[in-house]
């Protein structure tokens, strides 16, 4: 196998660990047509700040990319506090774009994507599943948001009640980790548990929403993580509420929320900066 055959496997490898979460129960057809909320069309834009010793951040610089000479995921980001005039990324943008079968990122998952404001310098796409069983999303993993690997992902399962609670697990990758938060060698594995806490509503910038609560951990080998999920069966997850390891904290909440929409082609959109046709 020559080196960039050898490469492609690892990646491949890679992104086939943070795939795992076996207790979520996926479609093999009809995967889009029954969704509620994440349905083809739809905008999530959230705000997002990074605590550090009780100071906020948000990020000047974030990016990703794979070292073809090192075949490891590398990061390359800046924070700045919130107040500064030069943050790159201030919103973060879901969109949930139709796509045929053959082309998915993550199979029989409905394909969302991440868009960072106002730079608008990359798209992208990974998974989600929603049915009646459950709801599960991919939270974005660009630059710093790798640390979001080592926490639980958003996660409901049925039924929607107080008390409903579960467990799962996924092996990550060492490319994953980083000196902020948390470094390990070969596979980290995640043992999560699941549980729905409470319901209440949550006022938000689009009004106020009822939620349910979902208290989450991800223990591993280099300490435990934790998300505290806020669940909306009209707007899906509208805030998430990240402990990591080193004290590192990471708070996102839904500010807006579009349906109903055409999408911009991938050329057109880099070109104009607008992913919605207008």
């Amino acid at each position: 196998m020559n080196s960039k055959l050898t490469f492609i496997f690892l990646i491949l490898v890679q992104i086939g660990y943070s795939q795992q979460y076996d207790s979520v129960i996926i479609e093999e057809d009809s995967i889009d047509l029954n969704n509620k909320i994440y349905k083809p069309g739809s905008v999530f834009v959230y705000d997002y700040e990074i605590i550090i010793k009780d100071k906020k951040y948000k990020l000047k610089k974030n990016r990703s990319r794979h070292n073809q000479e090192k075949k490891k995921r590398e990061v390359d980001f800046e924070l700045v506090q919130t107040k500064s005039d030069s943050i790159g990324t201030d919103k973060i943008h879901l969109l949930v774009k139709p796509v045929e079968d053959t082309n998915r990122t993550n199979e029989n998952q409905t394909q969302i994507s991440y868009l960072e404001e106002p730079m608008y310098a990359s798209l992208s796409s990974t998974g989600a599943v929603e049915n009646s069983n459950n709801v599960w999303i991919h939270p974005i993993r660009e630059g710093f948001f790798n640390s979001l690997e080592t926490a639980p992902f958003p996660f409901i399962k049925s039924p929607l009640e107080i008390g409903t609670e579960w467990t799962d697990q996924m092996l990550i990758g060492e490319g994953w980790g980083n000196e902020m938060w948390g470094k390990w060698e070969g596979e980290l594995l995640l043992t999560y548990n699941y549980k729905i806490t409470d319901k209440k509503t949550v006022n938000t910038e689009i009004g106020n929403i009822n939620c349910y609560i979902i208290e989450s951990t991800a223990k591993s080998n280099i300490g435990i993580t934790k998300l505290t999920s806020y669940f909306s069966e009209k707007y899906g997850f509208v805030r998430l509420e990240y402990e990591l390891l080193n004290e590192l904290k990471v708070n996102m909440w839904l500010i807006d929320y579009k349906t109903d929409k055409v999408f911009n082609d991938t050329r057109t959109f880099f070109k104009t900066k607008e992913y919605i046709k207008q």
